[in-house]
């Protein structure tokens, strides 16, 4: 799969490039979300560390979107909830374009030459005032869907075709990381070891963080993003351009489901997004695609192939 950075760019330069690729990987699951947790303000994935830079030139106090878009279960509890960024009342810390274009270019860098399936803690002393340190995964990778499914069991439902002719092409997986480490000790060792860069390896837990599976008809792609969920402070994503997006809420049978369209200059990417609460665990799924393969007529197509491949 292609990488979605360009080493050199700025970051709002990437943040608005509409030429991301179409074979989406799975930092796209975030592309133009925030999450917030009880720490306050936090990314996961490569591109939406880059939208959270972007978005603190574009941040302001004055407009605040009325609409909120809500998921629910049966039961009438919010499970999903979307708001504006402008809504967003967390700390945010800004910093110069430069500085942040260097340490997120070495910090993916090293992600991209981990071994698939290791992790690390990674404290990078150049362009990095606020001395953060990154828990950095290698997600595992999948050439078959039977290997994903000796690794996740019957937790998830993945079928092996969609409709529009999809079918099943790679996968990537990754559990959350054990937070085991002491950032004072990685500040002392880049300090007596003189290095700019400095990592400690990490472990695994059992539980998912996500896995990104994509398939293909023909000259197009559509990627399936299952993510933990849990945590989520309010189950609410915050947005970049709400009011923007084409969106409609969408019930079928039980559960409702988010049908969105986000304009990008020269064309138009499609999703649809539920959560369940299966055997008590709270996931996000999200299923993304360019052209006309997935559209709001067929969303209950889509949600179907996934229903049943739990029979």
């Amino acid at each position: 799969m292609k990488s979605q950075k360009e080493p050199g760019k700025s970051i709002k330069a990437i943040f608005t490039d509409p030429h991301i690729p179409q074979q989406i990987d799975v930092t796209s699951v975030v592309m133009d979300q925030i999450k917030q947790n009880k720490e306050g303000f936090f990314v996961k994935y490569k591109v939406s560390i880059l939208v959270a830079l972007g978005l603190l030139a574009s941040i302001t106090t004055g407009y605040a979107a009325m609409q909120y878009y809500q998921l629910k279960n049966p039961q009438g509890e919010v499970l999903y909830q979307e708001k504006d960024i402008s809504e967003y009342r967390g700390k945010i810390d800004k910093g110069s374009d430069s500085e942040m274009d260097a340490l997120y270019g070495k910090r993916w860098k090293i992600e991209d030459s981990m071994e698939p399936g290791t992790a690390a803690a990674v404290y990078i002393v150049e362009n990095n005032p606020k001395k953060m340190v990154f828990t950095i995964g290698a997600p595992l990778r999948y050439t078959t869907l039977g290997e994903v499914h000796k690794k996740v069991g019957e937790e998830l439902f993945l079928p092996e075709t969609l409709p529009g002719g999809f079918t099943f092409l790679d996968a990537r997986l990754e559990n959350e990381i054990k937070q085991e480490y002491d950032k004072e000790v990685l500040y002392k060792k880049a300090e007596k070891e003189k290095k700019d860069i400095v990592m400690q390896p990490l472990e695994w837990t059992d539980e998912l963080n996500y896995i990104n599976v994509t398939y293909k008809a023909e000259d197009s792609f559509l990627d399936l993003i299952i993510s933990n969920y849990e945590g989520i402070d309010g189950n609410t994503i915050y947005v970049q351009g709400l009011d923007s997006q084409k969106k409609e809420v969408i019930k079928v049978g039980q559960i409702e489901v988010l049908y969105k369209e986000d304009m990008r200059k020269d064309r138009v990417r499609k999703q649809m997004i539920w959560v369940t609460e299966n055997s008590g665990k709270r996931l996000q799924y999200r299923v993304q695609a360019d052209g006309n393969k997935l559209n709001l007529e067929n969303v209950s197509q889509f949600l179907n192939a996934f229903l049943s491949s739990k029979n």
